[in-house]
């Protein structure tokens, strides 16, 4: 039988277009159903189908459906060689890229995405490892990246309140939110971080590296991120356990589309994502929020600037850090990396409708 030609297949549910699986691909058969006339039996030690019958000569057309029941990691790094939402970036991150990939999980009672898997994420205790990086579907609102108008993410307000303060704890507390960044009650009873949750995200190393220009492409701001270039008296890096996206996290995620291809998205820097000439660029990367002005953990190259990710498309720089002035307080998108030994259950497509479903 010519597999590529007569027989489909779905992985966890999802129609899958590329190279048949392999054998070691840690992929298991749940089900075989094939067209009215045929039968057919999955054998997995010849990793194909046997005992195939066609009665009145009717065309051999079988349909396969693989599950994976291993870690998440695991399963996009597999995915990687069967779908075209993931892909490799410069420095061999595996990424999700277009306009809506099947990359939610139910995450916190609610629906987070599936960044992608980075490679050699640090520990607190010195270790690397690669690890799944996940960032909220919605935002938690608007809220100022920090009360003294000081871009230092270590002392800075919405740090503590992800990590130390009320959406950390799932209770109620001062925060400088809304569009006038004033101080008011943010209510994370329901919101916020659940114990289980706590207890899959990884405590990690986050780089802290600034750029003196917002005229940087995607890989560019992937290495100043985590560079030593930081304003003076600044820290490099910072241990916890919720950020926010990069700006490169933002570059990596577009396809490109018919008139802007991903590679020609690439090489244009991130400020010129705003123009219409490369509206594809922007509006095949599912980060981008096109009502919604977001933060990054990325300062710029001074005292107060922080870079954030227009509703128009570009990575840009002019908000202050502070509440001053008002209009510089932007949505929020809480950021985590999972421990590594977080797996799924199976039968999830990962769609928005049908989350892959996280076990620890």
């Amino acid at each position: 039988i010519n597999q590529t030609n007569e027989i489909a297949y779905t992985i966890n549910g999802s129609k899958i277009k590329n190279a048949f699986p392999t054998k070691d691909s840690g992929l298991k058969v749940s089900n075989v159903t094939c067209k009215e006339g045929v039968t057919a039996e999955w054998n997995n030690e010849l990793w194909g189908l046997v005992n195939i019958n066609s009665n009145n000569n009717s065309e051999i057309s079988c349909n396969i459906d693989f599950i994976y029941e291993g870690t998440l990691v695991d399963y996009v790094k597999m995915m990687a060689n069967y779908s075209d939402e993931i892909v490799e970036d410069d420095y061999g991150n595996l990424r999700y890229i277009g306009k809506n990939p099947n990359n939610y999980v139910q995450f916190n009672d609610e629906l987070w995405r599936i960044i992608g898997v980075m490679k050699d994420i640090e520990n607190a205790d010195g270790t690397k490892e690669d690890k799944v990086k996940l960032v909220r579907s919605k935002s938690i609102d608007r809220h100022v990246w920090a009360s003294d108008s000081i871009n230092n993410w270590e002392t800075s307000s919405l740090q503590k309140m992800l990590n130390e303060g009320a959406y950390y704890n799932r209770t109620s507390g001062d925060c400088l939110s809304g569009y006038n960044g004033t101080i008011k009650t943010c209510d994370f009873s329901s919101t916020g971080l659940t114990e289980e949750a706590k207890n899959m995200i990884s405590a990690s190393v986050w780089n802290l590296g600034a750029s003196d220009s917002k005229s940087k492409l995607a890989r560019e701001f992937y290495s100043l991120e985590r560079g030593s270039t930081v304003y003076e008296g600044r820290p490099t890096k910072w241990i916890g356990k919720v950020g926010l996206i990069y700006p490169s996290d933002y570059g990596y995620a577009t396809s490109g589309g018919s008139t802007t291809n991903r590679v020609t998205c690439l090489n244009k820097i991130l400020y010129d994502w705003g123009g219409n000439r490369v509206s594809d660029c922007k509006n095949n990367d599912w980060l981008f929020k096109k009502d919604q002005n977001l933060w990054t953990l990325t300062p710029y190259f001074n005292d107060s600037y922080v870079f954030e990710i227009y509703l128009t498309g570009e990575a840009n720089y002019p908000g202050y850090a502070s509440e001053t002035p008002s209009s510089f307080s932007m949505y929020t998108f809480p950021v985590v990396y999972l421990e590594s030994e977080i797996g799924i259950e199976s039968g999830s497509d990962g769609s928005s409708a049908k989350p892959f479903v996280l076990q620890k």
